[in-house]
């Protein structure tokens, strides 16, 4: 059967940035600047990018995820994915990351995890020493939905000028070959002003000067979003397509169609919950396991709903186990308070794309608790796969 994929919305990258010993980056680098030249010579992806990426999602190497399952990127299990996992459940999130024997394996997958993706080819159509190029085309591909990623691994790269790794990743055939094609285009182009012109050849052809705002244009284009399956997913998961199973509470057939489901999140809708009395909001307020809850709106945050319900979003996102850098999308439940430790419900039968988080919000019952109740089987839950809700 079929290992079940229990994700969550929370990249690596959600929690990645802490606090972290000035002492444990340099040794990082030390340790791994290697890999990440070697990755630039085969695959062309910068040095200075892979350091930075790998420094921001383990914490320097400091991460559960980095220490135990020697995963420096926060690589999440997908359906493609068919090694061994691992399941981090202190973060709140339950995620399966993917389990790598050694560091050099983790920095192996990552480059071809964005080497065989179709949406970030036109990355490889950048400059491999521009890495700010590379830092804006990471977030515009979609590969973090964490909107300040790219300023974050600009920060790292100019701090520890991590560029000094490029030139070394740039071999003397690398040089050579892009002077050479340089040479050709500008052959190429003369040739082709050559043949165009009618003036004499005592007049030098005109040509148009640069406006600032052209040339600026010109370097902070980004580049087009592309996706595997030609459907723009729900969101994006530290690069892998997400998109959201909501058939249980909805009449259309538009998600029935999706090609890939990656997570459930629960949504809900007016007509299905009993109503609840909350004073503080004038939104209409339900009840699940006696726990109060409203249902996201469009455009809705948990900033927004936290406000408008006389909440703090800090204690918002706790009581829904929400990372800092998602928001709750159309239909979906927001609990106004902590969820429940008990309910009716005794076991959940798994299907695929449930996670830990999907469950505590579906039965109301607090994540760690349902952490605390199941123990992982020694291969792994699968589809059909019994978990306790309130088992007695």
């Amino acid at each position: 059967m079929k290992k079940i994929l229990l994700l969550f919305i929370c990249l690596s990258t959600v929690y990645a940035y802490s606090q972290y010993a000035e002492e444990d980056v340099l040794n990082y680098i030390d340790n791994y600047s290697k890999l990440a030249v070697q990755s630039m010579k085969t695959y062309k992806i910068p040095a200075s990018i892979k350091l930075a990426q790998a420094i921001y999602s383990s914490n320097a190497g400091q991460s559960k995820v980095a220490r135990e399952a020697r995963n420096h990127f926060g690589l999440l299990c997908n359906t493609e994915y068919q090694g061994e996992p691992y399941y981090e459940t202190s973060d709140r999130s339950g995620n399966c990351y993917r389990m790598y024997a050694t560091v050099e394996e983790s920095f192996q997958d990552h480059n071809l995890f964005l080497t065989s993706r179709p949406r970030y080819e036109s990355l490889f159509q950048l400059s491999p020493t521009d890495y700010r190029a590379w830092a804006t085309g990471l977030q515009a591909c979609g590969y973090s939905i964490n909107p300040e990623y790219a300023e974050r691994l600009i920060a790292i790269i100019e701090k520890y000028t991590l560029t000094r790794f490029d030139k070394q990743g740039m071999s003397a055939s690398n040089v050579e070959t892009q002077v050479a094609e340089s040479q050709s285009q500008q052959v190429a182009e003369s040739q082709a002003v050559a043949q165009s012109t009618t003036k004499p050849v005592t007049e030098a052809p005109k040509q148009t000067p640069k406006t600032q705002e052209s040339v600026q244009s010109t370097t902070t284009s980004k580049p087009k979003r592309t996706y595997d399956n030609g459907m723009e997913p729900d969101t994006i998961i530290n690069g892998i397509e997400v998109y959201i199973q909501r058939g249980k509470h909805t009449n259309s057939s538009a998600y029935d169609n999706r090609p890939i489901v990656n997570m459930n999140v629960f949504t809900a809708q007016p007509n299905e919950y009993k109503v609840s009395y909350f004073p503080y909001t004038k939104r209409d307020v339900y009840e699940n396991n006696k726990v109060k809850f409203v249902i996201a709106k469009k455009g809705d945050t948990y900033n927004k709903i936290a406000k408008e319900a006389q909440l703090l979003e800090s204690d918002l996102r706790i009581y829904n186990d929400a990372p800092d850098d998602y928001e709750p999308i159309l239909n979906e439940v927001v609990y106004l308070q902590m969820k429940n430790t008990k309910s009716e419900v005794s076991y959940h039968k798994l299907e695929m794309a449930d996670s830990f988080r999907y469950l505590s919000q579906k039965y109301a019952v607090q994540l760690k608790t349902l952490i605390k109740r199941n123990k992982a089987p020694e291969g792994g839950y699968t589809v059909g796969s019994l978990i306790c809700i309130d088992c007695k």
